[in-house]
């Protein structure tokens, strides 16, 4: 299965999101109490050629609920990630979502697929470099036996069904951080 993430993927995700949030009731919305999020997507080079990549997360606190309420999405694709084979990555499930110490970082952990099948956790960390054309936008993906040290994910050794791990600065595309309003 070869999956393709575009810019309109990566919109339309947050454009569903936004109208989500508008569609709910307004007592709802009166009991949020914050929520904060980001959108990211594009492309950067691999090792073995161009990987194109999607990810969305939110987390949204209410007042009447002890934990946030996680949203997250991500998509990712190597075309030879895998033993020189493609790689499809596809979110399966969020443990956590949120800021790091730095203000324009945040951290995704959870489990993904690999190539439609056996499950691994992930932790992928972005970073909002600032304005849209001037670079320093930059994801790191750690897929398999994943340990966060400092606040960095890190594939380690002994990971089952995959060790994957890829760092670089986007060649295209964009990460961008969404803070909205701590009370609605």
């Amino acid at each position: 299965m070869n999956v393709r993430t575009t810019r309109r993927t990566a919109i339309a995700t947050l454009a569903g999101a936004a109208a989500a949030a508008t569609l709910a009731p307004t007592a709802s919305l009166a009991a949020m109490s914050g929520a904060a999020g980001i959108v990211a997507g594009g492309t950067l080079e691999g090792a073995n050629g161009t990987i194109t990549f999607s990810a969305f997360g939110s987390r949204i606190t209410l007042d009447d609920v002890d934990e946030p309420v996680l949203f997250c999405a991500l998509t990712w694709h190597d075309p030879a990630g895998l033993d020189g084979g493609p790689l499809t990555i596809a979110f399966a499930s969020a443990a956590s979502y949120g800021p790091t110490d730095v203000d324009t970082e945040r951290l995704m952990t959870g489990t993904v697929t690999i190539n439609g099948g056996a499950e691994a956790p992930f932790a992928l960390w972005m970073v909002d470099g600032g304005v849209v054309g001037e670079g320093g936008d930059t994801v790191h993906l750690a897929v398999g036996d994943v340990a966060v040290v400092d606040g960095t994910p890190v594939a380690g050794g002994d990971a089952g069904v995959i060790s994957y791990e890829v760092e670089g600065e986007l060649a295209s595309g964009n990460i961008q951080i969404i803070a909205l309003p701590e009370a609605m």
